[in-house]
């Protein structure tokens, strides 16, 4: 077998090469690539326990505490107890966290150019539906 071109092999070097854009350009906001996607979850729903991110997030609970240390110490979020359940933080955008907003858009518009640069309409909603797929097939 020839790893170098097989599927499994490509799909990281795409990653890593996302990865690493993505990186790159949140890093002039102070932010890191794993960060960003906490941040997707509350501008969707603020309020969000722990739980709640990690699920949608599909990472460990650990992994989204992390996360959200950082955030909080970056000021983008706060925490507090839930009043509905006292064993469950909720977490919340600071103004900080609602102002990045609008560069992070920028950013993703940015990175999503780059990554169709040189495909057609069709080629980019196939290539999308084929992407959704195969979250699907992973997730399953």
């Amino acid at each position: 077998m020839e790893f170098n071109k097989s599927i499994n092999y490509l799909f990281n070097q795409v990653f890593n090469a996302y990865r690493a854009n993505l990186e790159t350009e949140l890093n002039k906001i102070n932010l890191h690539s794993g960060q960003i996607f906490v941040l997707i979850c509350l501008w969707k729903s603020d309020g969000l326990s722990q739980t709640d991110i990690a699920r949608e997030l599909n990472l460990s609970t650990p992994t989204v505490n992390k996360m959200i240390k950082s955030l909080i110490e970056g000021d983008f979020i706060t925490s507090k107890k839930s009043e509905n359940d006292g064993r469950a933080t909720e977490i919340f955008l600071t103004d900080k966290g609602l102002e990045i907003q609008s560069d992070v858009a920028e950013i993703w518009k940015n990175l999503e150019t780059d990554i169709y640069s040189n495909l057609t309409e069709t080629e980019k909603m196939i290539f999308l539906q084929l992407l959704e797929k195969t979250r699907d097939n992973l997730l399953s």
